[in-house]
């Protein structure tokens, strides 16, 4: 065998061994596609008052409480709020919260399909009536028309109708939400809390 054929066998059996290593793995990441996101931000099933949503979303922790410190400096104002406070407990709104995302270059519409209420052991014991689409903005609630402008995060609210539910047991609010051409089902559990009760024989 001459040289220059010992040469081709060793080139080609190098060829023939990069060709059956196997490929190397793709680490390319999935590319995140845009979409409106909707997630459930609260809930509330009390009473139904007659009137849009009054739940406003949730102060961060630092604001709440520099409002008690405040409070507690100015007795005379501070017994006001309180006042007004429970005065408007005496009718609480139930009521349903969402976040919204719009993450496309486009307008979106998002809109309640129906909302379903569930027992701990998943039965649908109740339909609840969504009413009065508001967005919260600056301080209040305004009338929202279910549109997301592109590239927009919302904080939205839902009037509902009063469940006949159980105080201290255990509910799932499902909702079923059209957002843009997807529908999709959102869930979260939520407990009613007991009315305080005193022991028997306690004189107040």
């Amino acid at each position: 065998m001459t040289i220059r054929s010992v040469l081709f066998v060793a080139l080609s059996a190098a060829a023939l061994a990069c060709g059956s290593s196997s490929p190397e793995p793709d680490t390319t990441p999935p590319v995140k596609v845009a979409k409106v996101d909707v997630a459930i931000a609260s809930v509330t099933l009390a009473d139904d008052c007659g009137g849009g949503p009054t739940t406003a979303p949730a102060e961060p922790a630092e604001k709440l409480a520099q409002a008690d410190a405040e409070s507690m400096q100015k007795p005379g104002p501070g017994a006001r709020m309180m006042s007004e406070t429970m005065g408007d407990r005496a009718c609480e709104q139930s009521s349903i919260q969402l976040r919204i995302a719009n993450d496309t270059k486009t307008g979106s519409k998002v809109a309640i399909q129906k909302i379903e209420l569930l027992d701990e052991s998943g039965t649908k014991v109740a339909d609840l009536t969504p009413r009065a689409p508001s967005r919260w903005a600056s301080d209040s609630y305004q009338t929202w028309d279910e549109q997301i402008a592109p590239a927009d995060v919302l904080q939205v609210s839902y009037a509902l109708s009063a469940p006949n539910v159980a105080a201290g047991a255990t509910y799932t609010v499902r909702v079923t939400i059209a957002a843009g051409d997807e529908e999709r089902t959102l869930e979260q559990k939520t407990t009613l809390e007991a009315e305080a009760t005193l022991p028997p024989g306690v004189v107040t």
